[in-house]
């Protein structure tokens, strides 16, 4: 599995700019991917969104420790979707 993540910060203040937490399997699908890019208005937590496959759904603006801990805990849900030994 790949995570592949960008974040631009404000060096004065701190704050992040833009974000993008995409993790993908071997084949560079997207498994999930968190981000603040400016199109899905119609959600209430606009800009910040989560990607799962075909489905935007709402999202707080993650840290890169909870992306971390997500992906942790798909894995150990998920152990089929690890490569054979």
């Amino acid at each position: 599995h790949i995570l592949d993540f960008v974040e631009v910060r404000d060096a004065e203040i701190l704050a992040k700019i833009k974000y993008r937490y995409q993790y993908m399997n071997e084949r560079h699908e997207v498994i999930f991917q968190y981000g603040n890019a400016p199109h899905h208005r119609n959600l209430k937590t606009f800009p910040h969104h989560k990607h799962l496959s075909d489905v935007v759904e709402e999202s707080e603006e993650p840290v890169l420790f909870d992306v971390l801990l997500e992906i942790a805990q798909r894995e150990r849900s998920y152990p089929s979707d690890k490569p054979a030994s």
